[in-house]
């Protein structure tokens, strides 16, 4: 996998190839280079985003891939939210690799360890979008939303991206 566009552009990211217990299937499973530059491509154009001037949560993180394409595009704000411990180890290195620090000037890029349904998460600021890629087998999409909505992370305009 790489990142598609912008000042990262061609950088490989690590992934995570740890597989569920007792499973052939991986602990993540990365988006597709040509399904993130789609999902980008309507965003950016579609929609209009500036990725400049946005604020970005990418839930259900996995190996960073998409929050770390935002950040490849502008966005100074970026929050991944992943409850896996050895995910959030990968999000950490790509961001090493990348060279990439927290609140650098004047940037923002946070780690959450955390699973998106747990009662003690807490987040302190809303997104103009909000990326939402949760496991196949997770809850039915209306427990998604109905969490989303506790976590008031969502502004009046944001703008929310959910993969199934």
């Amino acid at each position: 996998m790489r990142i598609l566009s912008g000042k990262l552009k061609g950088s490989k990211i690590l992934t995570n190839n740890n597989k569920i217990k007792g499973s052939e299937d991986f602990i993540t499973r990365p988006t597709s280079d040509r399904v993130k530059e789609t999902l980008f491509n309507i965003v950016q154009h579609s929609f209009n985003i500036d990725f400049t001037n946005v604020s970005f949560l990418d839930c259900f993180s996995g190996s960073g891939a998409i929050g770390l394409e935002a950040i490849s595009r502008g966005c100074l704000s970026v929050s991944f939210l992943e409850k896996n411990n050895a995910a959030c180890e990968c999000i950490k290195k790509n961001l090493a690799n990348f060279k990439l620090n927290d609140n650098d000037k004047g940037r923002s890029y946070r780690i959450l360890n955390y699973d998106f349904f747990d009662e003690d998460l807490l987040l302190d600021n809303e997104f103009e979008v909000v990326f939402l890629d949760p496991p196949y087998d997770m809850e039915t999409d209306s427990k998604v939303f109905m969490r989303l909505k506790e976590l008031r992370v969502i502004k009046k305009n944001s703008l929310i991206i959910y993969e199934s």
